[in-house]
């Protein structure tokens, strides 16, 4: 019988059932000679009211004990096929993971320029020789508009379907052209769905003329090791501390005896940037600032006229810190101008700043650019302006506070939790350089 059908046929039994008993009842006390009083009228609905009950219940009971067994093996059947699905899932994203790393590996080794791009030339997929290339012409990221660093319409004339059609690319700030070859990834019925631009460019002519090298990795291991704090300090949530993320400009590279001309600062609540709140004022190094340092940063002598000395200037850059835990992009060589200028004005500047290279590299290992431009392309930031003190210290704050979010969700979450994870990375990467001496350039 199906199972549906069960509750009506126990109704009807519960009702006769009842109905019964209370005419049995009423029966039995009429034949003792008594005409039925009201109270034997109700005992006797009330005891046919009770056995209906009872058999409804035991009904309800058995049928819906049924049921909700059928539920259950349902709804475990539902997960077994979720937890199958994801497992596949799971799968692919590992095999589609493996593949994007000997994609990324074999194109970095490329000696060509290689460019990925959609039909509406948003970037898709760079090398590194290809960021060296375009770089000088403005930010290189992904989803980056390609056509702000590049004339797109030689590519947007070639055929689709066509492989290596040769073209000549010109870049947006006037070098080239060069000699390109273009291939389209058409789908099955017709629609161009992406490209790719491959071309191979002297080393000469990665970089403008103009434009200067950036600034290289500077590695001071003992003086960007942290201290945990322990106590309170050492507890505390990532999330509730009062950051500075600073960067300087200087006359130089040499952290012994050049000067600093710029110092830039932003305060942070956690992963909140305060751009109200800056620290920016330029330095008088009472010193010719060189031609080759006024390229990378723009600063000459005539800017720096009448601006504060190296003293006054880190003397107000320590009031604007005060109380805050301090944050720099490769650390240690802003740490050793702050400290040597820290020195000359009486003022410590003893406790080393979380690095926001080392993190990357700790967070990143695989990634190839750990610079401020290759971190935002990383996070899909978008960094607006770059160059001066105060705009590498909103980039470097903006990727600090990303950077901050991943450590939470793996688990580094206090700052002392931070200081050992800062630390192992600068081991390794002291280790690596120990045995590897270009490793990290």
């Amino acid at each position: 019988m199906d199972k549906r059908g069960i509750p009506a046929l126990w109704i009807v039994a519960a009702i006769a059932a009842g109905t019964a008993l209370f005419a049995g009842l009423s029966w039995s006390l009429s034949r003792g000679g008594q005409v039925p009083g009201h109270g034997a009228l109700v005992l006797a609905a009330a005891l046919g009211t009770g056995f209906a009950a009872a058999i409804l219940a035991f009904a309800a009971r058995h049928v819906l004990g049924h049921r909700l067994a059928d539920e259950i093996a349902a709804r475990h059947l539902d997960a077994e096929r979720l937890e199958t699905a994801l497992a596949a899932r799971a799968g692919a994203d590992a095999e589609l993971d493996h593949d994007r790393r000997w994609l990324s590996a074999i194109l970095r080794d490329l000696g060509e320029a290689v460019i990925v791009a959609s039909p509406d030339h948003r970037i898709l997929l760079f090398n590194e020789r290809a960021r060296e290339l375009l770089s000088p012409c403005g930010p290189v990221g992904l989803q980056r508009d390609l056509a702000g660093l590049v004339d797109v319409a030689p590519i947007a004339n070639a055929t689709p379907g066509d492989h290596d059609i040769e073209i000549d690319l010109q870049l947006s700030d006037g070098r080239g052209p060069f000699s390109a070859r273009i291939g389209w990834v058409v789908s099955p019925d017709g629609v161009r769905e992406a490209y790719v631009v491959s071309l191979a460019v002297p080393r000469s002519a990665r970089r403008a003329a103009d434009a200067p090298a950036p600034r290289p990795e500077f590695y001071d291991f003992d003086l960007a090791r942290l201290k945990p704090a322990g106590g309170s300090l050492g507890a505390r949530r990532l999330s509730t501390l009062t950051y500075v993320v600073f960067d300087l400009e200087t006359t130089g590279l040499d952290t012994t005896n050049d000067e600093i001309v710029s110092i830039g600062a932003v305060r942070t609540l956690g992963p909140r940037v305060l751009e109200s709140e800056t620290y920016s004022t330029l330095v008088d190094p009472g010193r010719p600032i060189p031609p080759a340092s006024t390229a990378i940063h723009g600063i000459d002598d005539r800017a720096v006229a009448g601006a504060p000395g190296v003293v006054e200037a880190v003397a107000g850059f320590a009031r604007f810190a005060k109380d805050a835990i301090l944050v720099a992009h490769n650390a240690a060589f802003d740490l050793a101008f702050l400290r040597r200028a820290a020195a000359k004005a009486g003022i410590a500047a003893d406790h080393p700043p979380f690095d926001t290279l080392m993190l990357a590299r700790w967070l990143f290992p695989d990634l190839a650019d750990h610079s401020l431009d290759g971190l935002a392309a990383r996070l899909e930031l978008t960094i607006e302006r770059r160059h001066s003190a105060l705009d590498d210290a909103l980039a470097t704050a903006a990727i600090f506070a990303c950077l901050l979010g991943i450590c939470e969700r793996r688990g580094i979450a206090s700052y002392d939790a931070l200081v050992e994870s800062s630390n192992m990375a600068l081991e390794i990467h002291a280790a690596a350089r120990r045995f590897i001496p270009e490793a990290g350039r």
